[in-house]
């Protein structure tokens, strides 16, 4: 009899702690879709609106997120995409790389869990074409 409630305790707390475990992966990873979905706001001006978004889903998600722990970069880039390497003859680009950065601590059967999610993405700002030198020449109306 004994050893039948030792098993049955035993099972209890090995459902119980996957059970914690999920809830952690999956707040952890609906929090990563938000830090992908706020990349496309990302730029000069709205950084804190953006922080302040990441602390707000976050709450809602159950985890707790202060501004501080949310690292955000908008920077120059020479990064080009595919299309941009295709066409990089005809035409000139300028890209943005926006970064979002963010760790917190989880909580799972009273052990603190470090987590980490960061997500970039490559934004063009402005894409030029580039002029050839016969259209140079009949611009400048020497041919």
């Amino acid at each position: 009899m004994r050893n039948f409630i030792a098993v049955v305790v035993v099972v209890a707390l090995i459902g119980y702690v996957t059970v914690q475990w999920a809830n952690v992966y999956k707040a952890r990873s609906d929090l990563a879709k938000v830090v992908t979905q706020q990349l496309n706001f990302v730029d000069e001006n709205s950084q804190a609106a953006v922080k302040q978004r990441l602390v707000d889903e976050a709450r809602k998600l159950g985890i707790d997120l202060a501004p501080d722990d949310i690292h955000i970069t908008y920077e120059d880039t020479d990064i080009r995409s595919m299309a941009q390497r295709y066409t990089s003859k005809i035409a000139t680009f300028i890209n943005k790389r926006a970064v979002i950065q963010l760790s917190y601590n989880a909580r799972l059967v009273g052990i603190s869990l470090h987590q980490k999610i960061g997500d970039s993405k490559l934004k063009q700002i402005q894409a030029q074409e580039r002029q050839s030198e016969q259209t140079k020449e009949i611009l400048d109306g020497t041919q």
